[in-house]
C-alpha cells in the first residue's frame, strides 16, 4: 500500500465520519448569520413560593443544581445571577430547554418550557458547551467535538497532501489557496 493510498483512504473514512457533524455545523451556522426577530413562546411550568437563602459569595454552581434540583430536573445547565435578587438557571435541552427563574425578594421560583423552534434547536447545538456542563451526554458531546476539531485538520492536511502528490492538480490548487487565502486576510483586516 502506497503513502498516496493511505492518505487518500485517511481524508475519505475521515470525510464520511465527519459528514453528520460538518452537515449539522453548517445547517446551524446559518441562524447565527441570519437572526430572526421573532422570539419563541415559553410556556409556564410552575410559578410557586420558594426559598433558598443565599450568602453572599456563595458558590452560584451550586446555589443552580439546588435550584433544579428542587424544581424536579437533572442534567446540564447554565446558571447566572444578573443582580442581587434574581439567580437564573437554563437547563439545556435542545429540543425543549427549561427556564428557572428565583426570584430572591420575592421567594418566588418561576420555570418555563420553550416550545420547538428550528432555528433555535440549531443554535443551541452549534453553541453547546458540554465541558462547562453537568452529566456524561455533555461530556461525550464535548469529546466528539474536540475529536471532530482534530479530524478536521487531520482531514485538511491529507487533502493537502493529495494535492500535493497530484501533480496535474497543483495549478488550480494554487488558485484555490491564493484565493482563500487573500478572503480571509482582505475580511480579517477590514473588519
Amino acid at each position: 500500500m502506497t503513502f498516496l493510498l493511505v492518505v487518500r483512504r485517511l481524508h475519505l473514512y475521515l470525510g464520511l465520519a465527519l459528514l453528520p457533524w460538518v452537515v449539522l455545523f453548517g445547517l446551524s451556522s446559518y441562524p447565527f448569520n441570519h437572526p430572526a426577530q421573532l422570539q419563541p413562546k415559553w410556556t409556564v411550568r410552575f410559578d410557586r413560593p420558594y426559598t433558598l437563602e443565599i450568602a453572599p459569595g456563595a458558590d452560584l454552581h451550586a446555589t443552580g443544581a439546588r435550584i433544579l434540583s428542587d424544581a424536579g430536573l437533572s442534567g446540564g445547565f447554565y446558571v447566572n445571577q444578573p443582580n442581587p435578587q434574581r439567580v437564573n438557571v437554563t437547563h439545556t435541552n435542545f429540543m425543549h430547554p427549561t427556564r428557572i427563574t428565583y426570584f430572591i425578594d420575592q421567594k418566588r421560583l418561576l420555570a418555563e418550557d420553550r416550545e420547538f423552534v428550528w432555528r433555535q434547536f440549531l443554535t443551541s447545538m452549534h453553541a453547546h458547551n458540554g465541558n462547562e456542563l453537568d452529566g456524561t451526554l455533555n461530556k461525550v458531546w464535548a469529546l466528539v467535538i474536540d475529536v471532530l476539531c482534530l479530524a478536521l485538520i487531520v482531514w485538511m492536511a491529507s487533502g493537502y497532501v493529495m494535492w500535493w502528490l497530484l501533480p496535474g492538480s497543483r495549478s488550480w490548487g494554487w488558485v484555490a489557496i491564493v484565493a482563500g487565502a487573500a478572503t480571509f486576510a482582505y475580511v480579517i483586516v477590514r473588519l
